[in-house]
């Protein structure tokens, strides 16, 4: 069921299923979710898990911070897909690039039995602060046009 959710005034395309949740991550997305580091994306949670309880019945279970650290993690892969474009299409040989890259367009944020990289992004928790400063780091003005 795909759904537009509003955090800080901005729209986010969102499509919910049981137990899952797929995010769009388009130019409005990104300048939302690198701005203020992680209100927004707290906020984000915050509506998917109201909406997943309307549409089934329960709450996602998903942790918060696991949440925002795939988010940003996902977010910081397709940056240096872009910047490094050049040289990851040569190293990322029989179309992992492709694959790594269309995974970053649409973020896939599950439960264990939905999302095979839960354990990654749980196991990131403990360095999101780290990630957050790395993502600070990020041009916003180009990257959240698409560009690296």
């Amino acid at each position: 069921m795909e759904k537009l959710c509003m955090v800080e005034g901005v729209p986010i395309r969102i499509d919910i299923e049981e137990g899952l949740v797929r995010i769009t991550n388009d130019p409005s997305f990104r300048r939302t979710a690198l701005g203020r580091a992680e209100t927004p994306m707290g906020t984000l949670f915050d509506r998917v898990q109201v909406n997943h309880q309307q549409v089934f019945g329960r709450e996602l279970t998903l942790d918060k911070e696991s949440f925002i650290v795939e988010i940003w993690g996902h977010l910081y892969v397709h940056h240096l897909l872009l910047k490094y474009k050049r040289i990851l299409k040569v190293v990322l040989v029989f179309g992992l690039y492709d694959r790594f890259f269309r995974s970053c367009e649409v973020i896939d944020c599950g439960e264990r039995d939905k999302d095979p990289n839960r354990w990654l992004w749980d196991m990131l928790v403990p360095f999101r602060k780290i990630l957050g400063r790395q993502l600070a780091k990020v041009r916003l003005c180009r990257f959240t046009e698409g560009q690296p």
